[in-house]
């Protein structure tokens, strides 16, 4: 088995380890867990007594002289430097010390002969070297130490003290399996996450082959906006959001933005200004005064969606007043109609295994009274259960999907919404599913679809919900109740939005 540990924070959407041959971090648990990983995890196929740890010459030198070598383990030290090699008989007998400086063709004779458990524990070249070359080094495991500040933001640092040594992402063939308590010092947080080699691509690229089938076979078709697509008609994609969610790593998806978004519409809110103020302006084109005036809603306040998404999903069938926009100054009881969103929870609690587990946001009556006709407009929920436990999925039809811009945010959307009802209601999360009408691929955004394609997918995150979510009532929950694991994309693509 070989494995690689670190300690890592993102700076500059980079995988961060060091500055000036040092850590960056020194963190009381973060050590003891390297300590105790490194030094009891024996593996029954080694033919060595102690487990190895396998470092470069840098790394070897930035540990204090008196923990050196680091003991009840075998330190294995990398360097091209002869005069520094450590003679090893022909037998590769590793008894007389704790210590050799050694060449990477010596390791693997090492590693051939007594099939160790190694660790390697950096530096860079070393951790990319194995990263890299995945055809003659199998990584078994990735442990990485993530770290942020203690409200989980990415750590800063002043100029002088910015990371100046990082580590290559993991690729996809790696799944985040699980991760430590979160613990806290001097002002920041950490998890150890766990990453297994599994040998197989996430579904993220299902993703991609979506984009490059519009592509390649996708109609030319003009559009209400003016832009231009190309598109194709009916399509799926499923993906299994039981250990991770699928958010894309190709690119840099706002993760808190699609968070708000969703809290937004199951609150009932319809007033884009809420959404502006936490500096989301997602929907600021679609309700600037000049679109409103366009759909002959002159009488609503700049910022007004109208009788869409929220209002449909919480008051569907009452009459839309603007006054409803912000529902946290109205009582919602006096709106009336068909609260879905309600009928959906008594379902789940009652009826779990029914057919009409439904929320509709599709209402021609109140077409001309909102901003934007839904795009995703259907939403189905469906229980089974396996061995006394149940499982909650969800499927969401787009009548029209943005396939570059929205379609990962709408299934990360209906995701978060299937782990939100599946913790109410004592359930475990196992499938969304995706369903297009007409997906499209704008023709301002085909240069970026085609960046993208060329990208390395890296694992998929975790998403975990505070337990306060069970008892909290929809107007209660905010971006706090969730905590996203493991998130290391490449870099944002930047696109337009059409309106």
């Amino acid at each position: 088995m070989i494995n690689l540990i670190a300690c890592v924070t993102t700076f500059k959407n980079r995988l961060a380890i060091g500055r000036n041959c040092d850590l960056l971090f020194k963190l009381k648990d973060d050590l003891q867990f390297f300590k105790n990983i490194t030094k009891d995890s024996l593996s029954k196929n080694s033919k060595l007594d102690k487990n190895v740890v396998l470092m470069g010459r840098k790394t070897w030198f930035s540990i204090p002289q008196k923990y050196r070598p680091l003991n009840n383990r075998i330190n294995l030290v990398l360097t091209n430097d002869r005069q520094l090699i450590t003679p090893i008989p022909k037998n590769l007998d590793l008894s007389k010390s704790n210590s050799y400086f050694i060449t990477m063709e010596t390791f693997w004779k090492i590693y051939d002969k007594y099939t160790p458990n190694v660790f390697v524990i950096g530096g860079s070249g070393i951790y990319n070297y194995f990263l890299s070359n995945r055809s003659e080094a199998f990584i078994d495991r990735i442990y990485l130490t993530e770290v942020k500040t203690e409200n989980g933001n990415n750590v800063k640092f002043d100029k002088e003290n910015e990371p100046d040594t990082f580590m290559d992402n993991p690729d996809s063939t790696f799944k985040l399996i699980g991760y430590s308590e979160k613990y806290y010092q001097d002002n920041l947080s950490y998890r150890i996450l766990t990453y297994k080699n599994t040998g197989k691509e996430s579904e993220e690229k299902k993703y991609l082959d979506y984009m490059k089938y519009i592509l390649d076979n996708g109609n030319a078709r003009d559009d209400r906006t003016g832009t231009g697509t190309i598109s194709v008609f009916g399509n799926q994609m499923r993906f299994d959001i039981s250990q991770s969610i699928p958010l894309m790593t190709t690119k840099r998806v706002p993760f808190k933005t699609i968070v708000l978004e969703l809290l937004w519409m199951l609150r009932g809110d319809t007033d884009a200004k809420i959404l502006e103020r936490k500096g989301i302006k997602i929907w600021s084109g679609n309700t600037s005064r000049e679109f409103l005036d366009s759909r002959g809603l002159e009488h609503y306040e700049e910022g007004i969606l109208g009788a869409g998404y929220g209002f449909q999903y919480r008051h569907f069938g009452a009459n839309y007043s603007q006054t409803f926009g912000d529902t946290s100054k109205i009582d919602t009881g006096l709106i009336g109609g068909i609260d879905q969103l309600k009928y959906v929870e008594d379902l789940l609690k009652n009826d779990p295994f029914s057919r009409r587990i439904m929320i509709s946001a599709w209402n021609p009556s109140d077409f001309k009274k909102t901003a934007l006709v839904p795009c995703h407009y259907s939403i189905q929920f469906y229980v089974t259960e396996e061995k006394g436990e149940r499982y909650l999925s969800c499927m969401f039809i787009m009548r029209s999907s943005d396939v570059f811009l929205a379609a990962n945010f709408n299934v990360i959307f209906y995701t978060i919404l299937t782990y939100i009802l599946a913790k109410k209601y004592n359930m475990r999360p196992k499938e969304v599913i995706y369903i297009s009408g007409d997906g499209h691929i704008y023709q301002n955004h085909i240069s970026q679809v085609k960046e993208q394609l060329t990208r390395t997918r890296r694992p998929f995150p975790k998403l975990k919900l505070d337990d306060s979510i069970i008892t909290k009532q929809w107007n209660e929950i905010t971006e706090d109740d969730f905590e996203l694991i493991g998130y290391h994309p490449n870099e944002a693509i930047k696109a337009p939005m059409a309106i």
